[in-house]
């Protein structure tokens, strides 16, 4: 093992981190190689720096005329110059300050200082990468983002647990989560990853609900390390008083010496920034110092260095230059209350459906955040369902042959009573 890897190592000691790592994990640094020189140089070589692989004229780095162009004149040293491994510092602090404005429950909570990744994506599988072990058991409710069995189930090779989302009163299933986590917990380590909202259901439990997730999971705390996985990609888009409004992070980040908290988000719903890729890993557990967090925040480098080598200066740069700009906030409630008003409409969409009983065999479940909506397809094929909606010109997904999701955010107010009713046309039509 290399050497960095074993101080690393060493000053996590006597912490949850090392039980919790994989064997990558554990053998994961940051080289003081090219990349760690080229920064030491930036800050002393004021004569000649003759490091970094990119190529300068007149002491910036060079760039097409086009491409000065196409960036309207933004500096060559924001567009197309590499940015640092774990991103631009000041993009890093200014998503925290943002972090902390968003969940007032993380004042005063250590945590890592957020690293930039190339999308929730990527932040996702660098997490895999140090903390999944091949054997792990990975607990997952029955509604999940496909991608994770790819990411974790196939390139980490973890045993996927799935627990019903939802109980037959249509609210979380908070004996089903207790039972998976207790049932996943007996191979000696949990690693449980939610998305709020979900994808695909498009709903965040309640306050209660994430007060009985973080009871249950600092119980098995005691006895198990715990790792706690926080996919907000479509963090802050809540449209009803129901759902709980900060990040199930910011309820386990200091919830136990023995959990450890991860938090990947980003611009890229958030923002309205798909194409940016720009995501964000930040880590906790009770009791972590700035020591813990500087070696955290090592291995993670390390793991970003090794995968992508760092993320798309452009985009950093943009969004950094979004956040600091007065018209942000104005501008970003704008875009909420045009998606809280798709949501509305569908509300109604869907009331109408009950009381008239149309399609019946479409049961909506629970939604009252996010981008999506899902129905469950009773006697129905939901590929045939699908496949049926293409021949009318409406594209939906199916999953699992058994519920059909709907992209309610992607479709004008106007358009979703026409989208619907070709649903439940095409549904009627096969039952």
């Amino acid at each position: 093992m290399n050497s960095l890897a074993v101080e690393l190592n060493a000053a996590l000691e006597g912490t949850v981190v090392p039980r919790v790592l994989s064997d990558l994990g554990l053998r994961m640094y940051f080289p003081r190689g090219i990349v760690a020189q080229a920064a030491e140089a930036k800050e002393k070589a004021h004569r000649f720096n003759a490091t970094v692989g990119m190529a300068y004229a007149d002491g910036h780095p060079m760039t097409l005329p086009l491409i000065r162009e196409l960036t309207n004149g933004l500096p060559s040293e924001e567009s197309v110059a590499y940015a640092p491994t774990a991103g631009i510092p000041a993009l890093r602090d200014r998503w925290k300050t943002e972090m902390l404005r968003k969940n007032p429950s993380l004042d005063g909570v250590a945590t890592t200082r957020p690293a930039v990744v190339p999308g929730l994506t990527a932040g996702l599988a660098v997490v895999g990468d140090l903390l999944a072990e091949p054997g792990d058991t990975l607990l997952l409710p029955d509604l999940f983002w496909g991608n994770y069995r790819l990411m974790f189930g196939e390139r980490r090779q973890v045993q996927i647990r799935e627990f019903a989302f939802f109980d037959d009163d249509g609210v979380f299933n908070r004996s089903a989560f207790a039972e998976g986590a207790r049932s996943a917990a007996e191979s000696g380590k949990l690693i449980v990853l939610l998305n709020f909202p979900n994808n695909p259901a498009g709903f965040t439990p309640s306050t209660a609900d994430v007060a009985f997730i973080r009871e249950t999971l600092v119980g098995l705390a005691d006895s198990v390390p715990v790792v706690a996985l926080s996919d907000d990609a479509y963090f802050g888009l809540f449209y009803d008083d129901h759902a709980f409004r900060e990040s199930l992070f910011s309820q386990l980040a200091d919830a136990h010496e023995n959990l450890l908290a991860v938090k990947v988000d980003g611009a890229t719903k958030e923002d309205y920034v798909w194409g940016f890729r720009v995501g964000f890993v930040t880590m906790a557990f009770r009791g972590m110092t700035s020591a813990h967090a500087a070696a955290l925040e090592q291995k993670l480098t390390g793991a970003i260095r090794s995968m992508v080598s760092n993320s798309s200066r452009l985009s950093q740069s943009l969004l950094l230059r979004a956040l600091e700009d007065s018209r942000y906030d104005e501008q970003k409630a704008d875009a909420y209350r045009l998606l809280e008003d798709r949501f509305h409409t569908l509300q109604r969409i869907l009331a109408e459906q009950r009381s008239s009983g149309r399609a019946p065999m479409l049961e909506p479940l629970p939604c009252n955040s996010g981008y999506f909506m899902s129905f469950r397809c009773r006697g129905l094929s939901a590929e045939d369902l699908r496949l049926a909606l293409l021949d009318r010109g409406v594209g939906t997904i199916a999953v699992r042959n058994e519920y059909l999701r709907v992209a309610f955010a992607g479709i004008d107010a106007q358009g979703l009573p026409e989208l619907y009713e070709e649903i439940f046309q095409a549904a009627e039509a096969l039952a």
